[in-house]
C-alpha cells in the first residue's frame, strides 16, 4: 500500500516497505481508537453523574408521592 514510489538518495538507506495492516493500524485504528478513549475520558463524569441524578430524581418522586 505505498502511495508513493519511495526512492532513497544515493548513500541512504532503503526505506522498509510497510505491511498494509500496520498502516491500517498506523493511518485509521490508531487515530479512532485515541479519538474514542479521549472521549470516553471527556464524557465520563458527566455520563456518571448522570445516573446518580436520575436515581436522585426518581427518590424524590417517591418520597413526594408517598406524602
Amino acid at each position: 500500500m505505498n502511495l508513493l514510489p519511495l526512492e532513497a538518495l544515493p548513500g541512504w538507506p532503503e526505506p522498509t516497505h510497510y505491511s498494509d495492516l500496520y498502516m491500517w493500524l498506523l493511518m485509521v485504528i490508531g487515530p479512532l481508537a485515541f479519538g474514542a478513549i479521549v472521549t470516553l475520558l471527556a464524557f465520563a463524569p458527566q455520563l456518571a453523574r448522570g445516573s446518580r441524578r436520575e436515581s436522585d430524581e426518581e427518590s424524590k418522586e417517591l418520597t413526594t408521592l408517598g406524602q
